[in-house]
Order: structure tokens, then C-alpha cells, then sequence
């Protein structure tokens, strides 16, 4: 596997570092408002909920491994924080991916790219079908791990790692593909760039996972995770590389802003 975690993290940061860079702004208000009231509310939801649904899982030990209670039930909680983040998340991504795909699209642009020409609406509807895609890959893994969290004891020790750790893969692949999605390339080949710079991808997803469980922060995190992602997709897998011309994105010769930068263009490898 090749890649570096630690550039991958640093794409995060410059993410954030970027949400209000002149230029972004009006591309980051709508899917920011978007994530704020999808995740304000869903955090909400779940607080209230949270300490019945741990109960439930922790009933399903047999009585004669009651003494690890105190063992499994923080396990619980976080099999619960990570699910619910990941599903809420699920449902912003679809409601908010053509906001994301514009966003993305404008980093690229403030990067000295050009992309195809697309109208809005037959923009909405591509990036409305790559999402109904992107549910049919993740949707049968998460329910198998969600499946494997509920067997008593093994479920509880191998579920939280299982939902952060794939948890971190679909982050990756979710918000790197509004680039390649904005340059109409194939999910399955998305998904093979990624697995070339695995450790990298991997750094970056980890980390928006982690942070979609951090309370006000989460708020913050898709429109940056977007810039974050794009900037990722540009420098560690830019298409000229990946197919030996430079038919997708190609740098014009125009002198265009800057994103704030950090030194994460070196392979890493």
C-alpha cells in the first residue's frame, strides 16, 4: 500500500483553512447551511436517544458475561455515534451533492483547471444519480457490519473498529468524487486511482470520520471536506498522470487565486 496518512490529514486542514477564501464563499454558504441543519438537528436527535439504544445492545449479552458491562458499554457507544453519523451523513450527501459538485468544481477552477461545459440542470441530475451509486456500494457493507455489531461480544469488539475504518474508505471515495464525477469518470475507476495512494486516502478519510462525531465541528466539515478532497484528487491522482494526456483537467494559462497551500504535494511514498 503506498501513501502517506499524514498528507492525507493535512488536505483536511487546508480544507478548513480554505472555507473562506474569496471566491469559495458563496459555494461554501448553501451546502454549509445545508449541514448545519441536517447535522445540528440529527446530533440533537441522537443525544436524546443515545443512552436507550446502548441499553439495547449491551441486553444482548448472555447473563454469564455481565461483568464486562463496563468493557462492552463504551464499545456500544461508539458502534452507535459512528452508525448514526455515517447514516446522517448518507443523507446529506444525496441532498446536498449538487451544491458539492458546484463547489468542487470552483476549486478547480481557482486551481487553473478547466472543466466540461454542463448546465446546472444536467449537472443536478448526474450528481443526483453518482450519489444513488455511491449508496448502492457502501449501503450492502454498512448493514453487514451493522449485522456482524449486534452478534454479543465479537460484535461489540470488531464493529466499532469495522464502522471507522470503512467509515473512513467511503468518506475518502465520497467527497474525492465530486471531482472525478465533474470529469464524468466512472465510479469503479474512482475507486481504483484511490487504492493507488490507499494510506494517503486513507489519512484524509479517518480523519472527516472522527471529526463527524465531534459536536459543533461536524457542522463545518462537508463543505471543507469538499475543498479538502478536490485539492487531494488535483495533486496526489491528476488525471494527465492517470491517462498519459491531459484530455480531463488541463491547466490554462491564466493567472487565478491560489488555495492556501501546505507542503502536501510530495508523493509520500
Amino acid at each position: 500500500m503506498r501513501g502517506n496518512p499524514f498528507i492525507g490529514m493535512q488536505y483536511v486542514w487546508r480544507g478548513f483553512q480554505n472555507l473562506t477564501t474569496p471566491g469559495l464563499r458563496r459555494y461554501v454558504a448553501l451546502p454549509l447551511l445545508l449541514n448545519i441543519v441536517i447535522m445540528g438537528g440529527a446530533s440533537l436527535w441522537v443525544i436524546t436517544r443515545i443512552d436507550g439504544w446502548v441499553g439495547q445492545i449491551v441486553d444482548y449479552l448472555p447473563g454469564f458475561m455481565a461483568f464486562l458491562y463496563w468493557l462492552l458499554m463504551p464499545l456500544a457507544v461508539l458502534v452507535v455515534v459512528f452508525g448514526m453519523a455515517y447514516f446522517f451523513s448518507a443523507v446529506l450527501m444525496i441532498l446536498a451533492g449538487p451544491l458539492n459538485g458546484l463547489l468542487a468544481e470552483q476549486v478547480e477552477t481557482m486551481q487553473g483547471h478547466t472543466l466540461p461545459e454542463e448546465s446546472i440542470a444536467s449537472m443536478t441530475v448526474r450528481t443526483l444519480g453518482r450519489e444513488l451509486r455511491k449508496v448502492m456500494y457502501y449501503l450492502p457493507r454498512y448493514l453487514g457490519i451493522f449485522i456482524l455489531s449486534l452478534v454479543p461480544l465479537l460484535g461489540q469488539l470488531l464493529g466499532p473498529l469495522l464502522w471507522f475504518w470503512f467509515g473512513g474508505w467511503m468518506m475518502a471515495v465520497q467527497y474525492a468524487d465530486y471531482s472525478f464525477d465533474n470529469h464524468t469518470k466512472p465510479f469503479d475507476d474512482v475507486r481504483d486511482a484511490m487504492a493507488e495512494d490507499l494510506w494517503t486516502v486513507m489519512g484524509f478519510g479517518l480523519l472527516v470520520a472522527l471529526l463527524l462525531t465531534v459536536p459543533v465541528v461536524n457542522l463545518f466539515i462537508m463543505p471543507a471536506a469538499v475543498i479538502g478532497a478536490t485539492l487531494m484528487r488535483l495533486e496526489r491522482m491528476p488525471f494527465e498522470r492517470q491517462s498519459g494526456k491531459t484530455g480531463y483537467a488541463e491547466v490554462t494559462g491564466e493567472t487565478l487565486p491560489r488555495l492556501a497551500h501546505d507542503e502536501t504535494q510530495g508523493t509520500g511514498r
